[in-house]
């Protein structure tokens, strides 16, 4: 009934809705239609009179723009009045219309050329009298009726609006009137549908009401033959299945009382069931956790809390103490201060522990609580005390555990259980003991490998690496794994290797042999060069590991020789270096010596030739003596005379020896440390000086500015050489003092030398307790800067010179003994020249029968005499005679055993070569 009145009001509105849109459409149209003319007749009237006003701005200005403006005018009026055509017209429109197009016809054909024509001729009375506006001007009559158009067209608007809002009311009004009749009907028909069903609907539910509540009726409307008879019939036969059932379902369920009951009594027990497995559960738990941690943990500390804590909690105790029976009695507790714990450490030997370390068993015992057991309890307490003794596999106590329950008692079966604990926790312990020995042994054995300098790679049948040491480490920067314990296989050592290697490929191909051979082309050893982290040689060799006589890995020891490397390397340049060295000034001294034994030569050539020898000597001798020097400083027999020493003579001295030799530098000394005293060998320190000035003077092929300077330091005394030379790689600064070391460089393979007087200089800087330091760019000259400590009592040296009394000196007496028969010619002539008289022995036992007869005031005694008798010999003859105990001796000799001598009481101690002139001064310094 609703369906239908909704049904009808919708339809009545769909219908209103249509009348209401033909009515707006046909209002639009009209008034579109109405506004568009009025629109055109207002375009019309402004493009005419936008026509007269360009003309006569024409006229007054009769610019191109206004004229531009009128034909541009006229044409937009030409389209508005074509337009304005197109709609319908009344008569007084046509006629106004027409006007306008004959007006304008005129006005561009007649009217405006002249007008034009009077303008530019500036005739303006005639242009007045052409163009004069009258009221019968048809654009004025346009403007006229363009105002009387607009008012007419908002008149015809106010009225069909007032039409259109008559006919909308309207149909509101029809609208709502019919869906005022459409629910007047719709309430009749309601009324008499509720009052056909809602009665008998009513009843049914009267009868259904009554028998729920246990009253049985029969219903009415049985015979009806609509919905609703067949509704009372349907309910008629519900009642009697429902009545026939009741019995039945009152049977099911008094038996499902009873058998609820029986399950709310099995529900009980499974309840205390459940309570006893969950009980036990987290027993179980808790031993799982003692076991998990027995067999995981191997930190003893973390061990031994592990076990206190889950013993305590496994038998609810209320605190507990483990303690090991070490030396250092490691312990752990629950509920326990340090304090008690350290006074029952201290108190084990006489305390509980001792009854369970006598009888290995454990026991129990009960005592009064102490106060903070008690706590804020007024009563008496008791507590229970189980001690348990930790055995190992020898029936040794290792360890001693006690709990404590407060106000409780251990029964035996806790004790039992807790005592099969113990079992588990002694293996525990056995375990921790084996893995500390066996983590003791790997440190060792670690610590072992890490202190051997060559690097160790353990590698397994498939060539993984498994372990390295540090030196492994140091050799390979890929290797960063501190412990030494890596895994990395084969082929990704390959890469690195690839990486890091020169050449790499042989090396890769020696250690696949190795594995896969266990040797390479029969070979267990080779060489290889690594340029990361850093260039070096390194030699690597191969031994295989066996166990049970099965093997089971490869140990390759990769042993650095780039020190022996360089050394052959350095040495086979010093043969080459050494060679040309000593040909180069033999050639000159042997040349010279031929043209002078085999030529009649003039004095002066002779003197040049004599004096060239004696250079080339001079030559040869310096780089004899770098070769002993060394020989002795590595060998440890060098000896040095200290004695307290101003530098400034050796510096003067050295500067002197060496500008002879260098013609095109300029060698000067800016000297502040004039009264400087240090404790050294003056001619050790000369040598130092004379080689820094040499190496100056040959690396400054150029020649070019030699400095020196001298100051003092706090305690030290700093000498610094500046030269404008060749400079110093910085690669090579740190090898500069290495023996046998030299600049591999084009620029100074010209220049000489052997590489060892820096080497030298450094050794006797270092005995002095100094240092030297070197500061060089290559290409801008170099700076070595030697520091020496002051003499920590100075004493002013006293530099005059000797005198020599020529006159005393005569009659000194002096022995001679030499084998050599050209130096021993030389050197008597250079006494002889001094003013000494010299008696000459070749041969040590003719010297020795005539020393006592000629009782000399001095005697110089070379060591290597014939075979047989030694300078040796001749001094100890010469010390054990009372005429002749305190007598000098000088030795001469090319071997240096200046300790022996010492030993002896001989101070005067002349390492051949050495110049004659040296001899003389010596024996001088003796007796005055």
């Amino acid at each position: 009934m609703m369906v239908l009145a909704l049904s009808l009001i919708l339809i009545g509105a769909v219908a209103v809705l249509t009348s209401s849109v033909i009515i707006l459409k046909n209002y639009e149209s009209e008034t579109v239609q109405m506004r568009e003319k009025q629109e055109l007749v207002a375009q019309i009237a402004d493009h005419s009179n936008d026509i007269i006003l360009r003309a006569r701005g024409y006229y007054v200005y009769l610019t191109d723009f206004e004229y531009k403006q009128i034909f541009s005018e006229k044409k937009l009026l030409d389209q508005s009045l074509a337009k304005i055509k197109t709609y319908p017209i009344n008569a007084t429109e046509q006629e106004v219309m027409n006007n306008i197009e004959s007006f304008f016809v005129d006005y561009f054909e007649n009217i405006l050329p002249k007008a034009i024509e009077f303008s530019k001729a500036q005739n303006y009375e005639a242009l007045r009298v052409l163009v004069s506006a009258g009221e019968d001007n048809p654009v004025n009559n346009l403007i006229s009726y363009s105002r009387d158009f607009e008012k007419q067209v908002q008149l015809i608007a106010e009225q069909k609006n007032d039409e259109l809002f008559r006919s909308l009311t309207l149909q509101a009004v029809l609208l709502i009137g019919y869906i005022i009749l459409i629910l007047i009907i719709s309430s009749f028909i309601t009324r008499k549908v509720a009052r056909d069903v809602g009665v008998p609907l009513m009843r049914l539910t009267n009868h259904a009401r009554e028998f729920a509540n246990g009253e049985y009726s029969e219903p009415e409307d049985l015979t009806r033959e609509d919905e609703l008879g067949e509704l009372a019939r349907t309910f008629k036969k519900m009642m009697t299945q429902i009545q026939s059932k009741e019995e039945e379902l009152l049977a099911q369920n008094e038996e499902l009382i009873a058998q609820q009951d029986e399950l709310q009594a099995q529900q009980e027990e499974l309840q205390i069931a459940v309570g006893v497995m969950e009980k036990n559960e987290k027993y179980l738990e808790k031993r799982n956790q003692l076991v998990q941690s027995l067999s995981n943990t191997l930190d003893k500390q973390e061990l031994l809390q592990s076990i206190i804590s889950n013993i305590v909690a496994i038998t609810d105790s209320d605190k507990g103490l483990i303690v090991m029976m070490n030396r250092e009695h490691d312990c752990a507790s629950v509920g326990i201060s340090n304090a008690s714990a350290k006074q029952f450490i201290e108190q084990m030997e006489d305390g509980i522990v001792l009854r369970a370390s006598q009888t290995k068993q454990a026991y129990s015992m009960t005592r009064e609580c102490s106060l903070g057991e008690q706590g804020y309890h007024d009563s008496a307490m008791k507590a229970t005390d189980l001690i348990l003794p930790i055995l190992n596999a020898s029936e040794e106590m290792v360890a001693c555990l006690v709990i404590t329950k407060v106000n409780r008692t251990i029964t035996k079966q806790e004790e039992e259980e807790i005592v099969g604990m113990m079992t588990q926790v002694s293996l525990a312990f056995d375990k921790l003991h084996l893995y500390e020995l066996s983590e003791k042994q790997r440190l060792m054995t670690g610590d072992i490998l890490n202190t051997i300098q060559e690097g160790i790679q353990l590698l397994d049948l498939d060539g993984s690496t498994l372990q390295i040491n540090h030196k492994m480490a140091e050799i390979f920067g890929f290797f960063n794994d501190e412990k030494g314990t890596i895994n990395m296989p084969f082929e990704q050592f390959k890469g690195f290797v690839q990486s890091s290697v020169v050449e790499s490929e042989p090396l890769i191909q020696f250690m696949t042999g190795l594995i896969s051979n266990r040797h390479y082309n029969g070979l267990r050893s080779m060489n290889y060069e690594i340029t990361e982290p850093e260039r070096k040689f390194i030699q690597i060799y191969c031994e295989p590991l066996y166990r049970n006589g099965q093997q089971f890995g490869l140990l390759l020891v990769h042993r650095d020789i780039t020190k022996e490397y360089e050394v052959d390397r350095m040495k086979s340049e010093f043969v080459s270096t050494v060679s040309h060295e000593l040909r180069t000034p033999l050639a000159s001294v042997l040349g010279f010596a031929e043209l002078l034994l085999h030529r009649e030569l003039k004095p002066e050539r002779q003197r040049k030739y004599v004096s060239t020898i004696y250079q080339e000597a001079r030559r040869l001798t310096t780089l004899i003596n770098d070769f002993l020097d060394l020989q002795r400083m590595e060998s440890g027999k060098q000896t040095y005379e200290m004695k307290s020493t101003s530098l400034t003579p050796l510096i003067k001295e050295a500067i002197e020896l060496q500008q002879m030799s260098a013609s095109i530098h300029q060698i000067t000394w800016q000297n502040d440390a004039q009264e400087a005293i240090v404790i050294a060998d003056k001619d050790k320190m000369l040598q130092v000086f004379i080689n820094l000035l040499s190496n100056a003077i040959k690396y400054s092929p150029n020649g070019g500015q030699i400095t020196l300077f001298s100051s003092i330091n706090k305690d030290m005394i700093v000498i610094r050489l500046e030269d404008e030379g060749l400079g110093i790689p910085k690669d090579a600064l740190p090898n500069l003092f290495n023996k046998f070391y030299r600049v591999d460089n084009s620029d100074r393979r010209e220049i000489g030398g052997t590489g060892l007087g820096l080497a030298i200089v450094k050794e006797i800087v270092t005995r002095h307790e100094g240092k030297i330091d070197v500061f060089s760019e290559f290409g801008h000259g170099s700076t070595f800067i030697v520091t020496l400590p002051l003499a920590k009592q100075q004493e002013r040296i006293q530099n005059d010179e000797l005198k020599e009394n020529t006159s005393s000196e005569t009659s000194i007496q002096v022995m001679l003994i030499e084998n050599d028969l050209n130096l021993s010619t030389l050197l008597r002539d250079e006494l002889r020249s001094s003013g000494f008289h010299v008696h000459l022995f070749t041969e040590g036992g003719l010297a020795i029968k005539a020393i006592e007869q000629l009782k000399p005031d001095i005697v110089v005694i070379d060591l290597m005499l014939e075979s047989g008798i030694t300078g040796w010999d001749i001094i100890s003859k010469i010390k054990k005679s009372d005429v002749l105990l305190n007598t000098p001796i000088i030795i001469s000799s090319a071997f240096e055993e200046k300790e022996k001598a010492a030993q002896w009481g001989i101070n005067e101690f002349l390492v051949k070569p050495y110049l004659p002139g040296r001899l003389s001064a010596a024996i001088s310094r003796l007796l005055r």
